[in-house]
């Protein structure tokens, strides 16, 4: 892979990170407290949980399993997370069971989602050209589109969960 195409896939992905972030939180920048907790019919998680989901999930993601080194909310920020529980780590986790009884401190997950975000920035800068060479099928690249792909996906169900409209820096189609 040519040092120009590294380039441009790495800036590719960190602005496709800093994207799906913005649109993450200014979802979530309109929770009151009421709604981030509040459960929804059925197997749905509440709009909070599913949040901090996706944030824990990253952290773990990049900091545990891609940089090899602790997760940000088991060293730097254990304690301060504004997560009122960790999900269990070992065996099954039951997600659904976590997420109904969770509690959530925006004044402390907010700050600890953009610590996330600023870690996984660094991995994607740090990383050298060959991470995102696609002829190699074990680069870090494709757990970081997955992980793309869920912050999309929890920031659409946070929305359908709130009904929340389109924000201003989303797309809306014309008829």
């Amino acid at each position: 892979m040519s040092s120009l195409a590294a380039v441009s896939a790495r800036a590719l992905l960190r602005r496709q990170f800093w994207l799906a972030h913005e649109l993450l939180d200014a979802a979530v920048e309109r929770l009151t407290t009421e709604a981030l907790h509040r459960c929804p019919r059925g197997a749905a998680a509440p709009a909070g949980a599913c949040y901090a989901q996706v944030v824990l999930c990253e952290d773990i993601a990049v900091n545990g399993v891609l940089a090899g080194g602790s997760p940000l909310a088991l060293s730097i920020w254990v304690g301060r997370t504004g997560v009122s529980e960790m999900p269990p780590f070992t065996g099954t986790i039951d997600w659904r069971v976590w997420a109904r009884r969770v509690r959530l401190d925006q004044a402390k997950l907010r700050p600890y989602a953009r610590a996330v975000y600023a870690s996984t920035d660094a991995y994607i800068a740090a990383q050298p050209d060959e991470a995102f060479d696609p002829a190699r099928g074990d680069t870090p690249a494709y757990l970081l589109s997955a992980l793309l792909l869920t912050l999309s996906m929890r920031r659409g169900e946070i929305a359908c969960l709130l009904g929340l409209e389109p924000g201003p820096t989303t797309a809306t189609r014309q008829p």
